[in-house]
């Protein structure tokens, strides 16, 4: 995080829902003592967010002086799927292009976050014996630096947030293998832009392959989500790559003209 971040004030809302992602699915009660001690709040403080959460549904009281996700996300969860246009457009166009032994997997960001919205096949594949899981599913939030379906968003982020992404997470790129300087990483994501498409082996599941590549609105050079294909790993070749590259491309372009009439009503 650079100077001017650290200068800015968040807002109230901004910091009530800084409550909200203390929670997980590992920790998914907190305490009141959690808030202040996690964020630095009085007592006081940490308690009003809190209320103003529940007031609002996305925070319940639990058992023990605890709170959890409250009702209203079960209510924003149904209003998405019933709503949601690149969700929509996923729904509608990827069970039709699937193939054997494969999963496919739409995909969308918030922040510095990737989010699998929609995903089209099994949990599992088999190959050659051995089952291999696929750990994207709805809701799951993964790095924005690892994974083709994430590659294949960063390269096509404007310049300028493209530089703020590195000036805030240097240290997380240069572990992800994407450039230990901003000239290396300014470079291997110009090679992703080349080629159209990101590729990843093993990096969120061991033994699992993915190909990538961007989804943009019809006519413009905006990236709304990234299409994945994922597979055994040992099936990853350049020839795969190229027909990869070919049917994510043509399901892509699909997916954008759904996303568009969807998001006008059609």
């Amino acid at each position: 995080m650079n100077a001017s971040d650290n200068a800015r004030p968040a807002s109230t809302l901004a910091r009530a829902f800084e409550v909200l992602e203390l929670l997980s699915v590992e920790h998914p009660l907190l305490r009141v003592e959690d808030v202040m001690s996690r964020l630095g709040h009085t007592r006081s403080t940490a308690y009003r967010y809190v209320k103003e959460l529940c007031d609002a549904g996305v925070l319940a009281p639990s058992s023990g002086g605890m709170y959890a996700l409250g009702p209203r996300i079960i209510e924003l969860e149904r209003m998405l799927v019933l709503t949601d246009p690149l969700y929509l457009a996923g729904r509608k166009v990827l069970p039709a292009v699937r193939e054997p032994g494969s999963v496919l997997l739409l995909h969308n960001l918030y922040r510095d976050k990737v989010l699998c919205i929609y995903k089209e096949g099994p949990d599992t594949l088999e190959y050659r014996g051995e089952t291999i899981a696929v750990r994207r599913s709805r809701g799951t939030p993964f790095p924005l630096f690892r994974g083709a379906a994430s590659l294949a968003m960063l390269a096509f982020f404007t310049p300028h947030r493209i530089r703020q992404a590195y000036l805030r997470s240097a240290d997380e790129i240069a572990q992800a293998g994407l450039g230990r300087s901003w000239e290396e990483f300014r470079g291997a994501l110009a090679a992703i832009r080349r080629s159209g498409y990101a590729t990843s082996r093993s990096q969120i599941t061991p033994n699992l392959a993915g190909v990538a590549v961007p989804i943009f609105l019809p006519g413009e050079r905006k990236v709304i989500g990234s299409l994945a294909r994922a597979f055994p790993a040992e099936l990853l070749t350049p020839e795969m790559e190229r027909a990869c590259l070919g049917r994510l491309s043509e399901a892509a372009a699909l997916i954008a003209r759904e996303f568009v009439q969807a998001g006008h009503g059609a």
